[in-house]
């Protein structure tokens, strides 16, 4: 398969956020899903497989759940940094 347009076949959610966590989901292609091992099908992938398969995001990013009807659809969790998150808390105050 011609993983030249990667791009196309990989889409990713709006980001949402709680009070620790930003989250994001992303989408495969089921030609680029039929990539993933057989035996990691429906379970979680480390960095190095995820980005294998095309999917791009910055570090930090870890897959955190997989939906098992459908294992193209792939959830995603970076932690928000604290210090970061009080800083604003204090500009807006």
């Amino acid at each position: 398969m011609d993983f030249e347009n990667k791009e196309i076949l990989i889409s990713y959610s709006d980001q949402y956020r709680d009070d620790y966590y930003v989250y994001l989901i992303v989408y495969l292609d089921q030609k680029i899903s039929q990539k993933i091992p057989i035996n990691k099908r429906g379970f979680l992938l480390r960095e190095p497989e995820w980005r294998e398969l095309g999917i791009k995001l910055f570090k930090g990013w870890l897959n955190y759940d997989v939906h098992y009807p459908d294992p193209y659809i792939l959830f995603f969790r970076k932690r928000i940094d604290q210090r970061i998150q009080e800083k604003k808390k204090q500009q807006t105050i």
